[in-house]
């Protein structure tokens, strides 16, 4: 039913015509110029390491932790495109209902309008609602593991720029000046700590993320039975469609599909 009473496009056909979803947008560049100033500053900390005589395992630690460093941009994109896509089965489901209630309800009676009624409320309703159901949670994941990525790399700049002076300082004097050696050597076991707790803070992130995403998984599990005959695609979608008779344009006029009083 997506023409109007008057031959013009209803909602249902206006909703389809509609831009597609996931637009293209452009990283802002914050993870490049992040990683560009992080190589600078762990040129001096890595020096450190090794002339402390202690470093190997600071070093490993300090590869581990820039390893974990990712692209906040990638779960804000992700984050926005589930957003518009639950914000478009929203607008479907609405567009839908009004093209029932405005379009068909006035105009037509018969047992296909209840046919068609019925379709809407128990399965088409529904479907919309589960799916927007996943598409609210993905985007409000996605937020999550944004803000999380966000956090960690801040971090990980933080104490990188806070020791770099430190470590270049102390580097100089420590060739000449047995003090500043012991303090250099203590300062690399603090720094070290510091990427422990790092290397900590993501794993902490990256267990608490998969049980979420484990989560979903169970939903769209749920999804998959809904469209699926028994959740297995192998056996073939469910008919999910109109009855045959509903849309079927010999129907009109008879008992099955009558127009409104007011239209005859």
């Amino acid at each position: 039913m997506q023409v109007g009473p008057a031959g013009g496009p209803g909602p249902v056909g206006q909703a389809r015509a509609a831009a597609p979803v996931g637009q293209a947008r452009t990283d802002p560049g914050f993870f490049r110029k992040l990683m560009g100033s992080l190589n600078v500053l762990r040129q001096p900390t890595r020096t450190a390491m090794v002339m402390s005589g202690i470093g190997a395992a600071a070093l490993a630690l300090d590869v581990a932790a820039t390893a974990n460093i990712g692209n906040p941009f990638l779960f804000a994109n992700r984050r926005d495109t589930w957003k518009e896509i639950s914000g478009r089965l929203e607008s479907g489901r609405a567009d839908l209902w009004r093209a029932f209630f405005d379009e068909v309800s006035p105009n037509w009676q018969g047992e296909a309008k209840q046919a068609l009624q019925t379709h809407l409320r128990f399965n088409t309703n529904g479907l919309f609602g589960a799916l927007t159901k996943v598409s609210d949670d993905m985007s409000t994941t996605m937020q999550g593991q944004y803000k999380e990525v966000l956090e960690y790399d801040l971090s990980v700049f933080a104490i990188y720029a806070a020791s770099a002076p430190i470590f270049k300082t102390l580097t100089a004097l420590s060739t000449t000046n047995p003090v500043a050696r012991g303090a250099l050597m203590a300062y690399v076991a603090t720094f070290a700590g510091g990427l422990g707790n790092l290397v900590k803070q993501f794993a902490d992130v990256y267990n608490g993320y998969e049980t979420e995403l484990n989560k979903l998984e169970l939903k769209l599990n749920d999804l998959r039975a809904a469209f699926w005959t028994g959740g297995d695609p192998d056996r073939g979608p469910r008919r999910l469609g109109l009855p045959p008779g509903v849309t079927d344009p010999g129907n009109i006029n008879d008992d099955y599909w009558k127009r409104a009083p007011h239209h005859r």
